[in-house]
């Protein structure tokens, strides 16, 4: 049976050119290059990562204590429910055990309810809930109420627009309006005018039954019509008030 054979080449000059560059018969290694970027060369930094000094102590911040904080990113009616929202607090606060809410210290919530304006001139709407303060990077749950947002009162953690129902009614008053002022204007002229100022009257009173009919669908009309936006861009200031004394990680 034949047996067949191979035949197999080894090229040494690899192993000759290593031999002339290096010296083989020792283990250590030859230095790696070191590698300099040319010019324009760009490299992405590491994000930036805040340094926390927690103190592993625990912090009571007083019911009725108002804090004062500012929006890190912009929301508005159109905002969807369910979203989180961030912010920092712009002054520090400190009480007799040190300062329980340094400036910058950042408070999270969440839009619990939301919607763009609506008929009858009723306007935007934003629900916040702010129910976390995160202190040296530790997380704390509070309970608050939002008192203020953007120097206006709020009740019910509510953010409206405004409503704009009777202003809507004096916007649909105004064709009335104008057609009276014109006809009233044609009656004046024709007044002064013998025998064509008897039909002066004619061109009044079509303009006080427009006005009239004007007057009376105005509030109807007005039901079709829409409310003020709330738009709150980034850094608004919004003030919050502890509701009850709450428990702080730092």
């Amino acid at each position: 049976m034949p047996i067949a054979g191979f035949c197999t080449e080894f090229d040494d000059s690899i192993d000759a050119g290593i031999r002339k560059n290096y010296n083989v018969e020792s283990d250590e290694l030859p230095p790696v290059p070191s590698y300099v970027p040319t010019a324009g060369e760009e490299y992405a930094s590491a994000p930036s990562v805040p340094k926390y000094n927690p103190t592993g102590k625990k912090y009571t911040l007083k019911s009725g204590t108002k804090v004062s904080l500012s929006l890190n990113s912009a929301i508005s009616d159109k905002s969807k429910k369910g979203t989180y929202v961030s912010f920092s607090a712009i002054n520090g606060i400190t009480t007799k055990e040190g300062t329980i809410i340094p400036a910058g210290t950042i408070f999270k919530g969440k839009i619990t309810d939301s919607h763009p304006p609506q008929l009858s001139g009723n306007g935007g709407l934003i629900e916040l809930c702010i129910d976390e303060i995160y202190f040296n990077g530790i997380k704390s749950n509070i309970v608050t109420k939002v008192s203020l947002a953007k120097s206006k009162k709020i009740f019910l953690n509510n953010i409206k627009g405004k409503r704009c129902y009777w202003s809507n009614c004096a916007k649909a008053l105004k064709p009335g309006k104008k057609v009276f002022g014109a006809t009233h204007e044609a009656a004046k002229a024709m007044y002064p005018v013998p025998v064509v100022n008897i039909l002066s009257i004619v061109p009044l009173a079509c303009g006080t039954a427009v006005y009239t009919v004007n007057f009376v669908l105005s509030p109807v009309i007005a039901i079709f019509t829409k409310g003020g936006r709330i738009s709150l861009p980034k850094g608004s200031k919004f003030e919050i008030k502890i509701v009850s004394d709450n428990e702080i990680n730092g």
